[in-house]
């Protein structure tokens, strides 16, 4: 079943689409209202720019001076135009590129001429890093298919930036390629000179008719001081497309894809000092290792680039922030480790709604996880590893000439084994995580010049585990399949999308029934649809979406989306899934003005309403929201918005148990910032939240202080405060004779960290970052109850509280335990962990990187990390910061060498 079946369930009231009825009889008048801007985008699109590219004789030197002679007999780009403030004005400032080629390179000049050169921003960074500063781009569409490009940029201070430019709107900012640039000022301005090698680009060869190759192409200039950037090729204002409105760079001849192979290996030694006590025989004061490892790229066709790597290793990519999770649900981290990152346009494929989604089919971070096993027979002493080694990692990527873009990523982990010490003093090693192979494979074709697509995708995670054994909770096999699509219509303006997945997971009776009681599934509660099969071997399930909105054209936006998901679709091996067993449609509607107007140099307004049901027909949740964005003439950005969830009933919120009545809640945010070209950047974020029926509040205050002294230079300093008052929140379900109860308590809980970052640049090469954050988090539970009737709406009704003489709190090794008298008999029917708590860690890394040729870096790293667990729900900040600077702490120092290698 489908969303359309969705649209005709007896179980969804008509009333909920009234939005969708309104929105429709809308659109026909907002259509119309915006065709004559849609008019105007389509012809500055269809007079797109021409420029000429000059075979040169002579390279020229890379030096920002733009004095050799082939730079005077090339073709002149000019006449720019703003993207913003103020779309298709003309630049304030003449900017003038040149293009030149030979068979090994495209090398780029720009003149950025500027009437108050002093007023020129020139903030140093580390590569990649965003930061406000004059800087110049340019955009190759190499492989002319008006989706892709590759982006080179150089900041005025010759800071460099890249990224892979996909989707014809999209950007990968993980994307690398080595190149070099150069840059220089003088009365007049500025200029920039680039060097591309070919081999980082892909491209097909030029025909034989010595018409010469054609590639789409664009620069852009940032002139900070105005927040303005200008275009070569005009831009839509409601930047709906951006590789397809790129100009045209022409005669390109004689070129020659290269079969380039690069090579980077690197050295690695560590030194470790950590807690112990010498009584451990797993203990080392220090602890020392070396390692060696390394990437390699190649292009095996004009089209298809491997890349492999063999024994990576990122000791060098900053720690993860510290959290406190209360729910049933898994925290999402983002992928922080460069091999990973990269890949984005062809492996990414996300299949959950809304803006903050990170469902995915590929969550790259399952590859190198912490071991999933645990010692399972007594010992006194464990040595259990903190990560699964990755042996080695390949990917096969590429978009051929005719539109097929191709992906394929594979990656073997390997088994690890935690050693222990038994009491009588055996030791011996337990397998924790098996041999596993990861395995991606992603197809799409492109159509009508990349405005239609279909695509297919495909996932395996297996598992080596033999007879199974301590880790027959694990899953043998897993696999997802699926296809997508998208259509543009309309010049463009309109766009239909969905996919379809299936999934299918085997293994033990043991784990498949782990799989269906996780809070993905609950199949063990008593409403869901299919109940839980102790002796099932496999699960399988699917989901689909569809959606129709306008994309581009004028200033109004709108559309609905639709989802369908099974219960028994499961994702988790390789993906990020939080849940299952769901049916939603949703409506938005958006407005956007992107000229100055007023005080406003921008401003946009958006709106949205959604419902949702189990496949069993009952309505999970139905909200809607309002939120809104704007910058104003002084450069001072804010937004702010407010949700409405109406009564719903939370099917997991027993984790495994009947469905729940929840009450009504709202939730609203907001933030406001300042001129960001300033020395000194304020800004300030807030969420608020609440249930009306119960006491359940809560607050968070973040604000922000940015520094920059020097060019050098930057500070900042995020504080959070968390405020968290919840009338009811989940303890435990522990089982008595009558069976099983629900336990809640009241929490209030209290949480600060303080993010700090310092990056120091002395060079564009060579720079110091500097990351910490000290957190805690406090939380303590009081009147207790459990849950009496689970779709009462009244508290009163929906909760018994124990009475004094039911509960009472015992102290066990340092630890609190409940005990409850449900029956009032004198005797314990069951009890639990006294839920109380108080976090904190301190976790930081200091990096000093050293870029000392092209693609090649040295890293020196020292990362510290201090961590503690009290079973008291007190928040003491003064005295919580005070414990945190004496607790033992980790501390790890690194050096790696990587080299680059070019052949």
């Amino acid at each position: 079943m489908g969303f359309f079946s969705f649209l005709i369930d007896s179980a969804a009231p008509l009333r909920r689409w009234a939005a969708f009825v309104l929105l429709m009889g809308l659109a026909a008048p907002l259509a119309a209202q915006d065709s004559a801007i849609s008019g105007e985008t389509n012809a500055r699109a269809a007079a797109a720019p021409a420029l000429r590219a000059v075979r040169a004789t002579e390279p020229p030197q890379i030096d920002g001076r733009l004095d050799e002679p082939a730079w005077s007999a090339a073709s002149v780009a000019t006449d720019f135009v703003q993207f913003q403030p103020d779309p298709g004005e003309p630049a304030s400032e003449r900017t003038e590129v040149r293009v030149l080629y030979t068979d090994d390179a495209v090398y780029i000049g720009a003149r950025m001429y500027d009437r108050d050169p002093d007023g020129i921003i020139r903030r140093l960074a580390r590569r990649d890093e965003e930061v406000t500063t004059d800087a110049f781009s340019v955009a190759f569409d190499s492989y002319f298919d008006h989706r892709t490009a590759f982006r080179f940029s150089v900041s005025v201070a010759g800071v460099q930036s890249d990224a892979l430019m996909f989707s014809d709107t999209q950007e990968d900012g993980d994307w690398d390629a080595v190149w070099e640039s150069a840059t220089r000022s003088d009365e007049t301005g500025w200029t920039a000179e680039l060097r591309i090698p070919l081999s980082q680009l892909r491209f097909a060869g030029s025909s034989d008719d010595g018409a010469g190759s054609t590639w789409g192409i664009n620069f852009q200039r940032e002139i900070a001081r105005l927040e303005e950037l200008s275009v070569w090729s005009p831009l839509p204002e409601d930047r709906s497309r951006v590789v397809s409105a790129f100009g045209t760079l022409r005669d390109l001849q004689g070129l020659r894809p290269r079969r380039n192979l690069e090579v980077r290996p690197y050295i690695l030694s560590s030194a470790t000092r950590a807690p112990g006590t010498a009584d451990n025989p797993f203990y080392a004061a220090t602890a020392l290792r070396q390692t060696v490892g390394g990437d390699l790229k190649y292009g095996i066709t004009e089209n298809l680039t491997l890349d492999v790597t063999v024994n990576p290793d990122f000791g060098q990519v900053e720690a993860d922030p510290s959290v406190v999770n209360l729910t049933a649900f898994e925290t999402f981290f983002p992928e922080k480790r460069p091999f990973f990152q990269e890949g984005s346009d062809i492996f990414g494929f996300s299949f959950g709604g809304g803006d903050d989604n990170n469902e995915s089919l590929f969550y790259s971070r399952r590859i190198g996880r912490t071991p999933q096993g645990s010692v399972t027979g007594p010992a006194e002493y464990r040595d259990v590893p903190e990560a699964t080694s990755i042996l080695g990692a390949a990917k096969l990527s590429g978009k051929t000439a005719d539109g097929w873009s191709i992906g394929f990523l594979d990656a073997l982990t390997s088994n690890e084994n935690a050693r222990f010490i038994s009491p009588g003093g055996t030791s011996g090693a337990q397998l924790v995580e098996p041999m596993t192979n990861y395995a991606v494979a992603r197809v799409i074709k492109d159509f009508r010049d990349g405005e239609s697509a279909v695509g297919v995708i495909a996932t395996a995670t297996n598992r080596g585990l033999g007879s199974g054994g301590t880790l027959a909770f694990l899953a043998d096999e897993a696999y997802t399949g699926g296809f997508d699509f998208r259509h543009r219509f309309g010049n463009g303006n309109y766009q239909i999308d969905g996919h379809v997945i299936g999934s299918t997971v085997s293994g033990s009776p043991e784990a498949i029934a782990r799989i269906q009681r996780s809070s993905v599934h609950y199949f063990q509660s008593p409403d869901s649809r299919h109940g839980l099969d102790p002796t099932r071997t496999r699960l399988s399930g699917s989901t689909s979406t569809i959606s129709f909105s306008k994309v581009g054209g004028g200033n109004w936006r709108y559309g609905l989306f639709g989802e369908n998901r099974s219960p028994g679709f499961e994702s988790n091996d390789l993906g990020f899934q939080q849940n299952a067993d769901y049916r939603v449609g949703a409506v938005w509607v958006n407005y956007e003005q992107f000229r100055p107007q007023g005080p406003f140099r921008n401003w946009g307004v958006n709106a949205a309403t959604w419902s949702g049901w189990t496949f069993n027909g009952e309505r999970q949740f139905t909200g809607g929201n309002v939120n809104g964005n704007f910058q104003l003439k002084n450069f001072w950005r804010g937004f702010a918005g407010f949700n409405q969830e109406w009564a719903g009933l939370a099917t997991t919120a027993l984790r495994g148990g009947p469905a729940l009545y929840q009450p009504s809640q709202w939730s609203s945010w907001g933030g406001v910032f300042t001129d960001q070209r300033k020395p000194v950047r304020l800004g300030a974020v807030f969420n608020a939240g609440g249930e009306y029926r119960t006491a359940t509040r809560r607050l968070g205050l973040s604000p922000n202080v940015t520094l920059q002294p020097s060019s050098r230079l930057q500070l900042n300093f995020g504080p959070s405060v968390q405020w968290n008052d919840r009338a009811w929140q989940f303890v435990s379900r522990p089982a008595a004779s009558d069976g099983t109860h629900y336990v809640f308590a009241r929490l209030s809980q209290q949480t600060v960290s303080i993010t700090t970052r310092l990056n120091y640049t002395f060079s564009p090469d060579l720079s110091l970052q500097f990351y910490a954050q000290p957190f805690v988090s406090a939380g303590s539970y009081d009147r207790f109850m459990e849950v009496d009737d689970p779709r009462a709406s009244d508290f009163s009704d929906r909760f018994r509280t124990y009475g004094e003489n039911e509960i009472r709190r015992l102290e066990a090794n340092g630890f609190g335990l409940y005990q409850v008298d449900a029956d009032r008999n004198g005797k314990a029917d069951f009890g639990f962990a006294d839920p109380d708590f108080n976090v904190k860690s301190f976790r930081s890394n200091l990096v000093l990187r050293w870029q000392y040729r092209p693609g090649s870096t040295v890293f020196l790293v020292w990362s510290r990390d201090q961590q503690s667990f009290r079973n008291d729900g007190s928040f003491r900040l003064g005295d919580d910061l005070t414990d945190l600077a004496r607790i033992p702490s980790t501390n790890i120092f690194l050096v790696k060498f990587e080299h680059w290698l070019g052949i």
